[in-house]
């Protein structure tokens, strides 16, 4: 016992070399704990919300026409008419009203989550991160400025 305290096994006495012990195993596993936590946590939440992004589906549905339409030719000019009655015409054009506000509210949809991804690059990207978010962006854009709310293209036609 001795030895202890007058530092011979551990210099400082044995309570110092005890805390410097116990230092050492909490430190350890919590250096490998953040390590850990570097690899798992290096890109923010709202990033990552940014990159799990898809594409909604556009549920609105083209009303289909009532019927054909034809050309009648006056003395003056020529016009097109539908070659339906006007109570079917009425229903197509109500359909084709609540389709049109179906598509706005659609876009306008989009364009909150097109804030949303230009937002996310306030918490710092990688030039990946940056090139699918952007592409995101890019598919969104497309669809705001299609008069029907679809992608023209599904995939980015390639250079062969």
């Amino acid at each position: 016992m001795n030895g202890y305290r007058k530092g011979g096994y551990m210099k400082g006495g044995y309570m110092k070399g005890v805390k410097y012990i116990c230092a050492a195993l909490i430190i350890v596993p919590l250096g490998q704990l953040s390590a850990a936590e570097d690899t798992a946590m290096k890109t923010h939440k709202k990033v990552q919300a940014a990159l799990d992004w898809q594409l909604p589906v556009n549920i609105c549905k083209v009303p289909k026409p009532p019927g054909k339409r034809k050309r009648v030719t006056d003395d003056q000019n020529t016009r097109e008419e539908w070659d339906v009655d006007s109570y079917t015409l009425g229903r197509y054009q109500r359909k084709e009203n609540r389709w049109k506000k179906c598509v706005e509210n659609y876009k306008s949809g989009l364009l909150k989550e097109f804030d949303t991804l230009k937002n996310s690059a306030e918490f710092g990207l990688t030039q990946q991160q940056a090139d699918i978010i952007l592409g995101k962006m890019a598919q969104i854009q497309e669809v705001i400025t299609s008069p029907e709310g679809a992608l023209l293209f599904t995939e980015l036609p390639s250079d062969e």
